[in-house]
């Protein structure tokens, strides 16, 4: 259908709506079923693109290389990034027009003439440099002398002599006149891209220039922080002010800009939703990103490490909009990950972790070489959600853009992908260092070698937004998903249809005009009218509201990747048929509203329309919790330094990170909870007394000084001794010992009645295991408190099972009868928490335990013992389990179950049909175990690490694999020998999903995993608790996981989530932490709660980090 154009006046009540996304445990799984197909009638979520021959759209623009013996890898190794495209409408026809950049060769316009066809006018324009080709890297549409029409910036690096950025200005009549120099914008750096934008709020577009300069390919770590204050200024990033009269200033020192990056885009948006838009810097290598907040004063400030907890490594192109429609932009940044099995082992080597360690220890931060998606949490803080969403590896990617490509109201996600050669292919790479270092090839023939490089087109991407925080991958090799070398891509409605449509610059190959071809959706599209020196509005924040949803968008066109899409704001609408409200906040602070809008049209809004207003688009909450410090709790966690991979390379995480243990209770019968909280090895635990003024004081104890070389991992308060006190057991673990270490005896501190404790170095057996967990009951009915001791793991030996204990209490002296009454715990697995429950209702207590690598296990009592139950409904449980808690969830009277496991967020995933696998055995027959990794990819199971790092478990596979190549098309069982290895230790997971248990009532449970905000990280922590003293129960879920191998991207997007029950509907409300104000996004290993001056609190615990107050605000 065609656009109606119309200019719509008018005004209106803007009202902001709250939306709550709502959870039900017990909603039936065939009326869940029926909704999502109801949802799938309503909102067509498909793709339809079609490639427009060159013959219809008379574009024939083609990046073309011309490699030689002057020009190569070898001696410009950045030959391959390619270049970019803008889309804009130069002449205000109404059609959106297409400017192409290449690398040495002509650069082209083309005007849009209708119906997809195109008339190239480079020449008459006087615009294509057809007399000396630069290399020309990004491109920018803008007005930048604010005479109503778009001019074109063109950024100049590479091999040039002339590096000088261009400058065309529009004349208004299809020709452009070059004007760099006279506006002061002819920078000479090493330019990659160009953001205009209005920094200081003046009224005018400045210019932010994201820049690439030369550094070798293996710079240090040291030489990255060396650079940041060694730099020159055309190696740094770039910023230009907009002093008005068609002058622009390089501010770039006095804005705290100045910097040294290997910067490949910058995503320009206001991130903190301050009212001051921020510049997201996305660099390659080992130079950080920078994340530059405004300061409002004319200076930023670098604050990448404060918001994200990590980011990719080999940044890319990137991009920031809200694609999950909360208000919040969000941020999207490509990195070079192969998306497939032989992708990753053919082509990669591993991570170094001395160098990825002493990245960070140098000031630097966290990278992983995949995708990120991080998630704006609203609290100045990112969650990346990149493996949750689905979009984590994407092969060697360049653009990436958010666009709502279907119109169903979700923005969805474009990236263009391929390396002209394969330079990374690890066999290629090892055969020319020979040749090199052997003199086969003299120093001016390499070029040479280039010829004999692997080619190998891939696809792009195309991610189709579910509206859950996940993506479905669209596959038509017809369409978008072609295979090639693609890096700037662009999107506008080209046809003027209502659908957003791509325009592609691809390497060694035509361009490509591609037209979307979605029909069954409604859409809304702005064409913003600025005032004076922003005519096009850049800027300009822009919220719809129709059907009780909320959308939000910034125009901002230079996105992606050297690129920059249409000047125009699109909104898919799904089959929704009215606009209540649109909203368009200005850059200049001016504000509109437009009510009872129709759909399938353009409107255009002017800001001359627009008054100066105090509405907020997110305006304050009133938040649930509140940090707290300064109540004497100065406690932080020092973990000691210890590398568990010496004892097993290709363990998946370290096992010596995972404390601290935490217990609350009243130890000086002052009514006052206290606080134990454990230390590291050789860190001594503390205990903090609470004092009537809502404070607390620390007691200095000899015992648990006498015992800091002991690594606590779990602590409880409970009477041993039956005399009215709170004793205190605290659970040895770690990994750091061999087994049977002294080190891992547990400790029983016995109160004396006020608060004072010493060992008793006889009330417990001898106990050599490595626990975690420790949970106090009564079992046996005599009146007394008996103990179950979780064994987290046998040391250096992973993963074999540890045993478990039950420790009879004979007054005050605890005897092991695990043999006799609980014979199964012996070697269960690996426990990380058990919780004593009724689960059957038959009047007699049972337990349930989770741990790593295992079900879901029930011990049913049987007479005086307990037998591990097979419960059908819970086959195929088996996970990494952290934690446990019963509570009657469904209000029918018995114990449901919530168990938090690793989540959906992590590198690893398992279902039941591809689990996740290990395998523990003496591959090589040297006498010593080996540890093997394995994951499923189309059916096939795979080994998870590469040939290096096995190589260094199994040295025996050097001789058997003499090429990455070959190594990289072998299954699992090829490379390990599984068939003759004797005593192999097999096991499985098939679920990494956070979930409820809901108690059918008849020995069985129907699981529900938990929604995908609580599966953003592993959850080590549940509370159950009616907060808000409604009559129903809520829920806090919490943790994280630091401590992986560096080639996998810490389990750190957790933040602590609040679901608040809803009265008499059996649901949970998942509120926001805009609204909880939680922020528990450390290595977060206990959560518990607590009364701190007759208020409710929430205490966290963190593994190398300090405890965390959050106060419940009534």
């Amino acid at each position: 259908m065609r656009q109606d154009l119309s200019l719509v006046r008018g005004k209106g009540v803007f009202i902001i709506m709250t939306l709550f996304l709502m959870w039900n445990c017990t909603t039936e799984k065939k009326q869940a079923k029926e909704e999502k197909q109801q949802e799938r009638v309503q909102v067509d979520k498909s793709l339809k693109f079609e490639v427009k021959l060159k013959e219809q759209t008379q574009v024939t623009f083609a990046n073309e290389l011309k490699e030689s013996k002057n020009l190569n890898y070898f001696n410009f190794p950045y030959m391959y990034a390619g270049a970019g495209v803008a889309v804009g409408d130069i002449n205000n026809d109404g059609l959106p027009d297409v400017f192409f950049v290449g690398n040495g060769v002509e650069n082209k316009l083309y005007l849009n003439t209708g119906n997809f066809k195109f008339s190239d006018i480079s020449n008459a324009a006087h615009i294509g440099g057809k007399e000396k080709p630069r290399w020309s890297s990004g491109v920018t549409m803008a007005d930048v002398n604010a005479d109503g029409f778009l001019d074109i910036y063109v950024c100049v690096s590479g091999p040039s002599p002339d590096k000088r950025n261009l400058l065309f200005i529009n004349n208004g009549d299809t020709t452009f006149t070059e004007s760099a120099k006279e506006f002061g914008l002819d920078d000479a750096g090493f330019s990659n891209q160009a953001t205009f934008f209005d920094y200081d709020k003046d009224g005018d577009l400045d210019m932010f220039l994201a820049s690439y300069p030369p550094a070798e390919f293996q710079s240090s770590n040291a030489f990255y922080v060396e650079k940041q204050t060694s730099a020159t200024m055309e190696e740094s990033d770039q910023l230009y002010e907009n002093v008005g009269g068609g002058k622009f200033k390089n501010v770039t020192k006095e804005s705290g800009i100045y910097n040294f990056g290997l910067s490949l885009n910058a995503s320009v948006s206001d991130f903190n939703n301050d009212g001051w838009f921020d510049i997201y810097v996305s660099n390659d290598f080992n130079s950080p990103d920078f994340l530059y907040i405004n300061q409002k004063d004319g200076t930023f400030k670098d604050q990448v490490k404060k918001f994200t907890n990590h980011t990719s490594n080999f940044g890319m192109g990137s991009d920031a909009a809200d694609f999950n429609n909360d208000g919040w932009i969000d941020l999207l940044q490509a990195d070079m990950m192969s998306s497939s099995n032989f992708g990753k082992k053919r082509n990669m080597s591993s991570m170094r972790p001395e160098y990825f360690h002493e990245a960070v220890e140098l000031g630097l931060h966290y990278q992983y070489m995949r995708n990120s998606l991080q998630m704006n949490n609203g609290n100045d803080s990112f969650s990346d959600i990149a493996e949750l969403a689905g979009v984590s590896n994407t092969d060697w990617s360049w653009s990436a853009l958010f666009a709502d490509l279907n119109n169903d109201g979700w923005k969805d996600i474009f990236i263009t992908n391929g390396m002209r050669r394969s330079v990374n292919n690890k066999d290629y790479e090892l055969k020319i260092a020979a040749a090199i270092e052997s003199g086969q090839i003299a120093p001016s023939e390499r070029y040479l070698l280039t010829k004999n490089m692997p080619v190998e087109p891939v696809s792009n991407k195309v991610f189709v937004n579910n509206g859950d925080l996940t993506f479905s991958e669209d596959i038509d090799p017809q369409g978008l998903s072609y295979y090639g070398f693609t890096h700037g891509a662009a999107y506008a409605d080209l046809d003027l249809d209502g659908d957003l449509d791509m325009v592609i610059n691809n390497l060694d190959r035509m361009s490509m005009i591609v037209e979307n071809k979605i029909e069954d959706n409604n859409y809304l599209r702005i064409r913003l009218k600025g005032e004076q020196g922003n005519t096009f509005g850049i800027g300009a924040k822009v919220r719809l509201s129709a059907s009780g949803k909320n959308q939000y968008q910034e125009m901002m066109p230079s996105r992606g990747y050297l690129s920059s899409v249409e000047h125009i704001v699109h909104f898919g609408l799904g089959k929704m048929d009215k606009i209540d409200t649109l909203q368009i906040k200005w850059a200049s602070g001016k504000e509109q509203i437009l009510t009872d809008l129709k759909v399938n049209q353009l409107i255009e809004a002017s800001e001359a329309q627009a008054t100066q207003s105090q509405i907020r688009f997110l305006p304050k909450k009133k938040i649930l919790f509140r940090e707290t410090h300064g109540l004497g709790l100065d406690f932080e966690h020092k973990e000691n330094q210890f590398n568990d991979f010496d004892k097993q390379v290709l363990l998946p995480h370290q096992l010596s990170k995972f404390g601290p243990s935490l217990a609350i209770g009243d130890v000086n019968g002052d009514g006052l909870d206290d606080l134990y909280v454990g230390g590291a090895m050789d860190q001594k635990g503390e205990l903090f007394f609470q004092v009537k003024n809502g404070r607390f004081e620390r007691r200095v104890s000899k015992a648990f000084e006498d015992d800091r070389l002991h690594e606590d991992t779990g602590a409880v308060f409970f009477d041993a001794d039956d005399d009215g006190d709170l004793d205190l057991y605290v659970v040895s673990g770690g990994n750091e010992q061999a087994e049977n270490s002294l080190f891992y005896q547990d400790r029983l501190y016995i109160n004396d009645g006020n608060g004072s404790f010493d060992k008793n170095e006889d009330a417990l057996p001898k106990i050599g295991i490595s626990g975690m967990s420790i949970e106090p009951y009564d079992y046996d009915g005599d009146g007394d408190l008996d103990l179950f001791v979780g064994g987290r793991l046998t040391p250096w030996d992973y993963p074999k099972s540890a045993g478990s204990l039950i420790l009879n209490n004979e007054k005050g002296t605890f005897t092991d009868v695990t043999a006799t009454v609980a014979p199964q715990l012996k070697n269960v697995g690996l426990v990380t928490d058990m919780v004593w429950t009724d689960y059957n209702g038959d009047g007699e207590i049972d337990f349930i335990l989770v741990g790593e690598w295992m079900p879901i296990t029930v011990f049913e009592r049987v007479g005086e013992r307990f037998e591990k139950k097979n419960i059908e409904s819970l086959k195929n449980t088996e996970g990494w389990w952290y934690s446990i808690i019963a509570s009657d969830l469904d209000g029918d009277g018995d114990d449901d179950y919530m168990a938090g496991n690793l989540g959906l967020n992590y590198k690893y995933k398992a279902t039941e049909k591809s689990p996740f696998e290990v395998y523990y055995a003496d591959f090589d027959n040297n006498g010593s175990n080996d540890l093997a990794l394995g994951y499923y990819e189309n059916n096939t199971l795979y080994p998870v690490r590469g040939k290096q790092c096995s190589t260094e478990q199994v040295p025996a596979l050097k001789a058997k694999f003499k090429s990455y190549d070959a190594f990289a098309k072998a299954n699992f069982f090829e490379v390990y020998n599984i068939e003759n290895t004797e005593d192999v230790l097999h096991k499985k997971a098939k679920t990494f999903a956070s979930s409820f248990f809901i108690n059918e009532g008849n020995g069985s449970f129907e699981i529900q995993p938990m929604p995908n905000m609580a599966q953003l990280s592993s959850v080590n922590s549940i509370v159950i608790k009616d907060f808000n003293e409604d009559g129903v129960k809520d829920v806090v879920v919490a943790g994280n996981l630091f401590s992986a191998e560096v080639e996998t991207p810490r389990n750190d997007a957790g933040s602590g989530l609040f679901m608040e029950g809803v009265l008499h509907s059996g649901k949970y409300s998942l509120k926001p932490l805009t609204m909880t104000g939680l922020k528990l996004n450390g290595d977060l290993k206990n959560l518990k709660r607590m009364d701190i001056g007759g208020q409710e609190f929430l205490v966290g615990a963190n593994n190398d980090g300090p405890l965390q107050l959050f106060e419940f605000l009534k």
